[in-house]
């Protein structure tokens, strides 16, 4: 008679960063992975003081010591430098859910880690975080029929994090006082500016590989009429004769505190985000 062989081996996860979203994922974990066979292995933050409220075996303080940790799944929800640093290692080892697809506007980051998943075997995934609709955007590009595709995001000034001129243009637009455009155009230079706040841009752009980053059209607004709400709105156009093409525009109004960069519903997002992430292979996937 065989012996029992006992439960399955809970998938590990690690996550990479501390702030609102990695500690809400992290709880999460706790509170309700083992149920759904997920254990928190580890929590790693770039301010690793950042760490000291957690139990002392979770904390991993360097990075380099990640493939001793027998992790399965490596949540990123830090800065697009980790991934542009570190993602290739943690492709070698485990799954890797990149929370700031921005990374990916670098074209020598995105090939870094193509190339890394389709060697390990590990899957790269991408989360949708905000972005409505992206099943149906990317069905639309599998078949060619996506024309054109532009999304719009709308927040208070405060809770942009803007680097470089772009953040000079947001401080005139404070001192303004209305509301202001700061940004449209293509989403690929837009990114290293804003690349904690456009991720759902990025998303669409994984979404939509036929546009990619140079094709999808990003638009940014800072309007302090919307102090605790993050608005995106999607715009998907099909191919066709003019004035005659399948157009669908949707609205996504999120809750969120004032200053946040991520609001409360895009918290759950990641969360089912996180659970879709197994069984790809070495391959990039929207979750």
């Amino acid at each position: 008679m065989a012996e029992d062989a006992g439960p399955p081996r809970c998938r590990r996860v690690g996550i990479l960063g501390y702030g609102r979203l990695g500690q809400f994922l992290a709880g999460q974990l706790l509170a309700r992975g083992p149920p759904l066979g997920l254990a928190l292995a580890f929590v790693w933050a770039r301010d690793g003081g950042a760490l000291e409220g957690l139990p002392p075996p979770l904390r991993l303080r360097d990075l380099s010591l990640l493939p001793q940790m027998a992790v399965d799944l490596v949540v990123e929800v830090a800065h697009p430098c980790v991934a542009q640093e570190h993602g290739e290692d943690i492709l070698a080892h485990a799954d890797f859910m990149l929370g700031s697809p921005t990374a990916l506007a670098d074209p020598l980051t995105e090939q870094r880690l193509r190339g890394a998943a389709a060697r390990g075997g590990h899957t790269l995934y991408v989360p949708r975080g905000a972005l409505w609709g992206c099943e149906d955007i990317r069905r639309m590009d599998d078949s060619g029929t996506l024309a054109a595709l532009k999304v719009t995001m709308t927040k208070a000034p405060q809770s942009f994090r803007l680097q470089g001129w772009l953040r000079e243009r947001l401080v005139a637009a404070v001192a303004a006082g209305g509301r202001e455009v700061l940004y449209e155009g293509p989403l690929r230079p837009l990114c290293p500016l804003a690349p904690n706040n456009v991720n759902t841009m990025a998303a669409a752009a994984v979404a939509a590989p036929s546009l990619g980053f140079d094709g999808v059209r990003a638009c940014l607004v800072a309007d302090p009429s919307v102090p605790d709400w993050h608005v995106v709105e999607v715009e998907v156009t099909s191919v066709g004769d003019e004035g005659r093409a399948l157009s669908v525009t949707s609205t996504r109004r999120n809750p969120a505190a004032p200053g946040a960069v991520t609001g409360a519903a895009t918290r759950d997002a990641f969360w089912s985000s996180l659970l879709a992430c197994r069984g790809h292979g070495g391959c990039v996937q929207l979750c």
